[in-house]
């Protein structure tokens, strides 16, 4: 298989993945409300908003810079009864709806993206089945970290949520990296490794919220 070949079997793979793994999920309403006083790693106010470097790190450790990115809280948005808020990234015409709930991170797919309380806590665990064979399976594992992590805005603690995407039958494994700290956000961000061996980064110039 050519190196060409392999890049779109697996952009084919991954649109399924997406697409099957949308169509699948539905709300989880069970999950109550935020309790007052909970921590919140991503604050969700409307206006709220976060500025980040984005960076290409090759495989000799050489970063370049290759853009400012911006993400904010447009609006909230009513679905299924519930109010989400939505998140969006203009620079690559990205929305998501989120709230926060019982500790959790939730999408208004049902999905948990996040969770503070428990070290190596595994929040989903998606196998996507052909003909009886797994050909994906993903999960994001929580880290709570005994040490800080450095950003360009500083150094925070934080909690990592550590995102794999496995593809047996191509012997391949993507590991991202997604840093929170306590009434910040995201403050650092590392994509798993390209066919080229560069990894994109995503570090917190600045934020603002209410």
């Amino acid at each position: 298989m050519t190196r060409y070949t392999q890049l779109f079997s697996i952009i084919i793979i991954l649109s399924i993945i997406v697409l099957s793994y949308s169509c699948s999920k539905q709300e989880d309403v069970t999950i109550d409300k935020i309790d007052n006083g909970e921590l919140s790693f991503i604050p969700m106010e409307v206006g709220n908003y976060w500025i980040y470097q984005v960076n290409n790190v090759d495989e000799n450790g050489n970063s370049t810079y290759v853009r400012t990115d911006s993400a904010y809280i447009a609006t909230t948005k009513d679905i299924n009864g519930i109010i989400y808020f939505e998140y969006r990234v203009p620079t690559i015409n990205y929305t998501e709806y989120l709230r926060d709930s019982s500790s959790y991170l939730v999408d208004d797919k049902g999905e948990k993206l996040f969770y503070h309380k428990y070290d190596n806590d595994t929040l989903f665990n998606n196998k996507i089945m052909s003909s009886g064979l797994v050909f994906s399976h993903t999960h994001r594992v929580i880290h709570i970290l005994g040490n800080s992590t450095e950003c360009i805005a500083g150094s925070f603690p934080a909690i990592e949520a550590r995102y794999t995407i496995s593809l047996p039958f191509l012997n391949k494994e993507y590991v991202s990296h997604f840093y929170y700290s306590v009434n910040i956000g995201l403050i650092y961000r590392e994509d798993a490794k390209d066919l080229a061996g560069n990894i994109k980064t995503y570090s917190l110039m600045r934020w603002g919220t209410k």
